[in-house]
């Protein structure tokens, strides 16, 4: 009897430790995106979504100063297979709309201070460029070719910003229509992305499977196109700090923080810190 009963309150000691274990909070990640646009010399340019090449590299420095170490969307996606460790301090730049200026400005800046990132460009945007040869930093937009060399230096990854549904119209970007079906909408944004995919290929621009949704615009059902499309993850213009465990789904609604003209890289960066 005295054995039965070391046995039994061994195994509930053994039976609570392992509920315990179990029931432990699980480790998390904790990974801001900062969203630029376009960078411009011209002051009379400066906006909500165009900063000056000064305030880009005072963020860099900042960035640096602080600990921080960028990674990117594959980086992203090997860590949630458990083949990449994140750094202390991770976060990531990312560039919406493939102008010019982000390899002309923002990508020097980036290679020095040994960061990495990624940058969402329009296929038929990419398309009008390369057609009309423009190649200027502070007007034009990435041809097809410049989109092959920025992706084959690797500081700057590519993704998705769709082919043609960059358009702050009724509807706004990837938004469902007025009274279209759940049907017409796959086919409408399927179609889209389908051509943005097949454009990349005959143009030989290697693509992280991700996307950047126009104009921060999405909703359920296009989390689901995306997913079964083969993407791997999205990101959204909702100003939050990602906390993520390692699911997959987590990497489909990923925030990010808008970078205006007019204010310190200290102050715009320091509601990170009370992250770490």
């Amino acid at each position: 009897m005295k054995y039965l009963k070391i046995f039994i309150l061994a195994f509930m000691l053994a039976s609570l430790f392992f509920l315990e274990g179990n029931c432990a909070e699980k480790e998390t990640v904790t990974l801001p995106i900062v969203m630029y646009h376009h960078i411009s010399n011209d002051p009379s340019k400066w906006n909500k979504y165009v900063i000056s090449i000064e305030e880009f590299r005072a963020d860099m420095e900042y960035l640096y100063s602080k600990g921080f170490e960028s990674i990117n969307f594959s980086q992203l996606l090997a860590w949630q297979k458990g083949e990449f460790d994140m750094p202390e301090k991770p976060f990531m730049i990312s560039f919406d709309d493939g102008f010019t200026s982000t390899a002309a400005y923002a990508e020097p800046i980036m290679k020095e201070l040994g960061f990495n990132g990624i940058a969402a460009i329009i296929g038929s945007v990419c398309d009008e460029f390369s057609q009309n040869g423009e190649n200027d930093a502070e007007l034009s937009s990435l041809s097809w070719e410049e989109a092959v060399k920025m992706a084959e230096r690797g500081t700057i990854e590519l993704q998705c910003h769709t082919w043609n549904l960059h358009k702050n119209t009724n509807p706004i970007g990837c938004s469902k229509r007025k009274g279209e079906s759940s049907e017409e909408y796959r086919y409408r944004i399927s179609s889209d992305l389908s051509k943005f995919l097949s454009g990349c290929r005959e143009n030989g621009v290697e693509v992280a499977m991700s996307i950047a949704y126009p104009f921060g615009a999405y909703n359920e059902e296009i989390s689901d196109i995306v997913m079964d499309m083969g993407f791997l993850g999205a990101f959204t213009c909702t100003e939050e700090i990602n906390v993520l465990t390692g699911e997959p789904k987590e990497l489909y609604y990923l925030g990010r923080f808008n970078r205006p003209h007019g204010i310190s890289s200290e102050n715009f960066f320091k509601k990170w810190e009370n992250n770490y």
